[in-house]
Order: structure tokens, then sequence, then C-alpha cells
């Protein structure tokens, strides 16, 4: 007789994501200790006019238009946690950024975390918390590769170095991480985990199969 068993209930990813965010703080708190010094980045000449066009246009005004655009994704979808989710993080990482900047005055500017940077990937992860699932790959793909185009544009703009780079996703990591935990404690998020049982135990019995 074979009886095939229903899938596992998944865990809370919590203990995870505070984990990471630990790291993440752990990690910007080593290198702005250390101070490294910030390898050169040398592009062609060609590409230099689009990172100083991609700086230019990711200023602040970009910036609220597109967290605007997410809190209205966000009430669409009724995730009333989602708002809470996008301000935490981006006005917590881009206040962090600041505070930064204004608390350690020892240290270089291609050293501390990069303002583009830490904007860019607030927004992504913004977008991948309200997104819906079906979209969430599309949403995954071409944040990806914006993060990755601001990253290469802030240092080949001389704005900030490696490390700065770094450092900026770095606190936008750790502050992705509080996001995340925020919407996993959303009330829809909780209804699910508690129908994840349910679910499981309607599947088993629909798609059981018992060979004598």
């Amino acid at each position: 007789m074979t009886v095939s068993s229903p899938a596992p209930r998944s865990l809370s990813t919590t203990p995870r994501l505070l984990a990471l965010a630990t790291l993440c703080v752990a990690a910007l708190c080593v290198l702005l200790l250390l101070k490294p010094a910030s390898p050169t980045v040398t592009v062609p000449a060609s590409l230099t006019s689009v990172a100083d066009w991609v700086i230019i246009h990711v200023d602040v005004t970009a910036v609220l238009a597109a967290t605007t655009a997410l809190a209205v994704v966000s009430m669409v979808r009724n995730l009333h946690y989602g708002i809470g989710a996008i301000l935490m993080l981006g006005v917590g990482a881009n206040l962090t950024t600041a505070a930064l900047g204004s608390w350690i005055t020892d240290a270089p500017t291609t050293l501390l975390p990069s303002g583009h940077v830490v904007a860019a990937t607030a927004l992504y992860g913004s977008a991948v918390l309200v997104s819906a699932p079906r979209w969430r790959p599309v949403v995954i793909g071409l944040g990806i590769s914006g993060v990755a185009g601001v990253c290469i544009s802030a240092s080949a703009a001389e704005l900030s170095g490696v490390f700065g780079v770094i450092a900026g996703l770095l606190v936008a990591a750790a502050w992705g991480c509080a996001a995340a935990i925020l919407m996993e404690r959303s009330p829809l998020a909780a209804q699910r985990e508690a129908l994840r049982a349910d679910t499981a135990v309607v599947a088993f019995s629909r798609h059981r199969s018992i060979h004598l």
C-alpha cells in the first residue's frame, strides 16, 4: 500500500529575515570601521554620459513618484500593511544613509552608502513586496537590472566607490528585511497562514493514491 503524504507546512521566514538583517548591519559596521580604500572603476568615455543621465534622473522627484505609484498599487491590492512597509523601507533606508553621512565625518565619501543606490534598491524591494505573485518574477528581473544599472552608474560617475555601493546595498537590504517581516505579520498573510494547513489536508484527500 502506497499513500502519498501532504507537503510539509512552510515555516515562518521571520527568523531568517532577522538573521539576514543582522548580517547586513554587522557587515556594514565592519566596512565603516575598517574604512578600506575603494578600488578605482574605469569605464569607457561613451558610458560616462549614460551614467550621468541615469544619476540625474534618479532624483527626489522620481523616487517620490515611484513611491506614490507603489502605494497606490498596495491600496488597490488591499495590502494596508504594504503602505507601511513601503514607508518603512524607503524612509528608513534613506534616513539611515543621511544619518551615516552626517555622523561619520572622517570617512571618505566613496565609502559612505550611496544615496542613489539606496533609493533604487529600496524602490525595488518595495515593488517586490507589494507586487502580485504572477508579476513578481517580472518585477524581480527588471528590478535587478535597474539596481545594477544604478550601481554601475554611481561608480562610473565617481559619485561613490565600490564599497560605497556595497554599503548602500547593505543599508537597503537591512531595511528590506524589516519591511518583509512587517508584510509577513499583516492580517492577510496571517489569514493565508491559518488556512494553509486546511488547504494541505484538502489537497491530500483529493490527490492521495492508495494501491493495494
